[in-house]
Parts: structure tokens; C-alpha cells; sequence
């Protein structure tokens, strides 16, 4: 069976920040892909999370989410969660981590 969420990597045009884009389901099978993307994104420094194409986010891969901002504040490094929509931002107001993260 397929996974049903995508985890892209790539380096902002201007060379700040390593961007993941998110997309479908973060749910408990995502959260070990997700931690370790966001782990190896912050061995470059400050990274940015792009929620545009995820359409659902539980409480595993928020979590992950939480991890990923505590480890780069330890180093330092930036770490911002954008363009999160619908029930997602809800998620992420509701459960206060909006604020952790930039939004």
C-alpha cells in the first residue's frame, strides 16, 4: 500500500533555508519520514515547512512538527510552518503550536 502523504526537499530561491513541502495525510505512518526529514533539513540550517497541499495533520506528525521546531531552536536555526489550510490550521490553532511556529 502506497503512502498517503509526500515529503519534498529543496533549498529556497534565495539559498536561506531548506524548504519541505508537505502534501496528503501526516498521520502516524508519516511521523518517523517526517522527523527524519525535518532532522537532516536542519543540519543546513533554518527550514521551512509548507503545509499547501496537506489535507489532514494528527497529533503523531504534529508532534514531529513540535520536535522539529524544539531541535532547531536548540542549535539555533529558523523554523517556520507556512501555508496551512483548513482543517490543518485548525489543528495547528486549536492546539496552540500556530503560534510556535510562525503563524
Amino acid at each position: 500500500m502506497a503512502d498517503s502523504y509526500k515529503i519534498g526537499q529543496e533549498r529556497a530561491a534565495d539559498g536561506s533555508a531548506t524548504v519541505l513541502r508537505l502534501g496528503g495525510e501526516l498521520d502516524i505512518t508519516a511521523r518517523d519520514d517526517l522527523h527524519a526529514a525535518i532532522l537532516a533539513a536542519l543540519a543546513d540550517g533554518d527550514v521551512v515547512i509548507d503545509l499547501d497541499a496537506v489535507t489532514f495533520i494528527d497529533s503523531e506528525a504534529l508532534g514531529a512538527l513540535i520536535d522539529g521546531y524544539n531541535q532547531a531552536r536548540a542549535k539555533p536555526a529558523g523554523f517556520r510552518v507556512v501555508n496551512a489550510n483548513g482543517l490543518v490550521a485548525r489543528v495547528l490553532k486549536v492546539s496552540g503550536a500556530l503560534g510556535l511556529f510562525g503563524g
